[in-house]
């Protein structure tokens, strides 16, 4: 498996470092207004990955994060080998991007991990695919998931069933920034307060009213911004 991710490098030198992670069936190129707040503002090197089954990157098959959370800490550990043990690594995502952040937050990272931004993550892949079942396609959860979980299981290894944000974030010990539109139907907002809940005592909470699914920086950008700034301020040295 070969996997593809573009390197946008700080304005100024430094060994603070972040690795962006996109959403579902898009790639790499779509977090570029992220990477130019990063590299540009906040003076950050820039990892973004084409996620495994997206852009460039091989795979046909998408995890919805589960899969994905070792590909992260693969490009983890690249960065460390690039920048060393004096580097500090942040970790941001959105949408399945997000969910995907909170399931590597889960693993077992090195200390070189400082924080993690997730917006608009899903609490776990069943959840998820139960909800846009019914509202998109006015059809039950039962038998339709199960089929589907059982399918993936064969095809990949894993069902829905394990792919779970919420079991990851409640072993995680970093610092985690949780950002989630109120008017996010795609993925419920109420799931924000669920993985706030599963969290430990570091994790921070951001609503940004109005927002529909991943809007929330195209609406309110100037809080959002604030908001990493200050998050960031306190574990990223």
């Amino acid at each position: 498996m070969k996997l593809h991710a573009l390197y946008i490098p700080a304005r100024l030198e430094t060994l603070k470092c972040v690795i962006l992670a996109h959403g579902y069936t898009g790639e790499g190129k779509e977090m570029l207004g992220f990477a130019r707040l990063y590299a540009e503002k906040l003076n950050y090197n820039v990892l973004i990955p084409d996620a495994r089954g997206h852009g460039k990157s091989d795979v046909d098959y998408i995890g919805f994060g589960w899969h994905e959370r070792h590909d992260y800490v693969k490009w983890i550990h690249f960065l460390l080998v690039q920048f060393g043990r004096q580097a500090s690594i942040v970790l941001h995502g959105i949408s399945m991007g997000g969910a995907t952040v909170l399931m590597t937050s889960g693993e077992s990272l090195p200390k070189q991990v400082k924080a993690i931004i997730s917006d608009c993550a899903y609490t776990s892949a069943a959840d998820v695919l139960k909800h846009q079942l019914k509202e998109l396609y006015q059809l039950p959860a039962f038998p339709f998931l199960p089929l589907a979980s059982l399918y993936t299981k064969i095809r990949s290894g894993n069902s829905f069933y394990e792919a779970s944000a919420i079991k990851q974030v409640k072993h995680s010990t970093v610092p985690i920034l949780l950002i989630h539109g109120e008017e996010d139907t795609f993925v419920p907002f109420n799931m924000v307060y669920q993985l706030h809940q599963a969290g430990k005592n570091m994790n921070e909470l951001l609503v940004i009213p109005g927002a529909e699914h991943g809007m929330s920086f195209s609406l309110s950008r100037d809080l959002y911004e604030e908001k990493m700034r200050s998050f960031l301020g306190k574990y990223v040295r």
